[in-house]
């Protein structure tokens, strides 16, 4: 009979378990042969063996290699900055992270890389994996990209990539600048670059929503850009939840809309999105891709004037025409 806390950790970990595992959760050598002679559990690697009731997977053979590696390792590296989406990577072959103190000598599933004092608080789980956290995966990869193409070009390319980890709420932005602030003086690699960034990216800092949004904030003039809050939440009760922009100086709601806002759904999902802001007391002003991209005076000239002069009323502005309207 398999011990239930092995049967625990087989449900969490993919249908695997390290032997370092069934020592643990068995200490007696009976209990633990009655596991490894057991007709239902299967020896994959020297380290770890598999319930046959599973499938093999993707997953499954990721979760093999952070076990193999040794007692807390994390998935790290290229893996995980694919399982987060960062820039064109594979998960495979797997990458893992390990304590220097943890002993992983011999042959590994992954490449197992020593790291000085890991933090078990870099840790989380993508889809149960054990993997380093989104920040300490930027961090990484502001060194990789150092060491391969120097620093103004790693600079470059990581400015999209931490724009969109913030994006999408994978970074927290305090987290993130406690951990240059941890890294600081330990030689890390790639702090140089992350530093670069974050100077520009307070603790509080909101990206824009899309690329579309940052060609819109390019046209504009500074005193406009530095009138303008980025994705804000106006409606306390849901309904709108977050604009594209908030001007400072008056309430002004500026709202980029791109191609996927032109079917027939979306156009009344925005004019009730509209006349709720218009209710608040807001006007609203609607650009559209095809302005940002072919119509930039008039973007720059019809803002410029906006946010000098304000409503009397609020009032719904479309400068220009739909693109569904002749």
């Amino acid at each position: 009979m398999i011990p239930e806390e092995i049967l625990l950790l087989l449900q969490r970990q993919h249908g695997l378990v390290a032997d370092r595992q069934i020592a643990a959760a068995a200490p007696s050598k009976a209990a633990r042969r009655r596991v490894y002679e057991h007709p239902e559990i299967e020896r994959i690697g020297p380290r770890v063996r598999r319930h046959l009731a599973t499938t093999a997977t993707v997953d499954q053979g990721l979760m093999h290699a952070a076990l193999d590696a040794g007692d807390g390792a994390l998935l790290w590296g290229k893996t995980a900055a694919a399982l987060w989406g960062f820039g064109p990577f594979r998960v495979t072959p797997a990458h893992a992270a390990v304590a220097r103190s943890v002993n992983c000598r011999g042959p590994r599933v992954a490449r197992v890389h020593a790291i000085r004092d890991l933090d078990p608080a870099a840790g989380t789980t993508v889809s149960d994996l054990p993997v380093c956290r989104p920040e300490e995966t930027v961090l990484w990869l502001c060194g990789m990209w150092t060491h391969r193409v120097g620093h103004e070009l790693a600079l470059a390319r990581m400015e999209a990539t931490i724009d969109q980890a913030w994006r999408d709420d994978l970074i927290d932005g305090h987290a993130i600048h406690a951990l240059a602030e941890r890294s600081g003086g330990r030689g890390r690699s790639g702090i140089v670059v992350l530093r670069a960034l974050l100077d520009r990216r307070p603790p509080d800092y909101q990206p824009s929503g899309s690329g579309l949004e940052d060609r819109f904030e390019e046209i504009v003039s500074w005193e406009v850009r530095s009138a303008l809050e980025r994705q804000v939440r106006v409606d306390d009760e849901r309904t709108i939840r977050i604009v594209d922009y908030r001007l400072r100086t008056w309430p002004l709601i500026v709202e980029v809309n791109g191609f996927g806002h032109t079917s027939l759904t979306e156009r009344e999902n925005d004019a009730e999105r509209y006349r709720r802001l218009l209710d608040q007391g807001y006007s609203v002003v609607v650009w559209w891709a095809h302005d940002i991209f072919h119509d930039r005076d008039t973007v720059r000239t019809v803002m410029s004037h906006l946010q000098k002069h304000p409503d009397d009323k609020p009032t719904l502005h479309r400068p220009t025409r739909a693109p569904w309207q002749p």
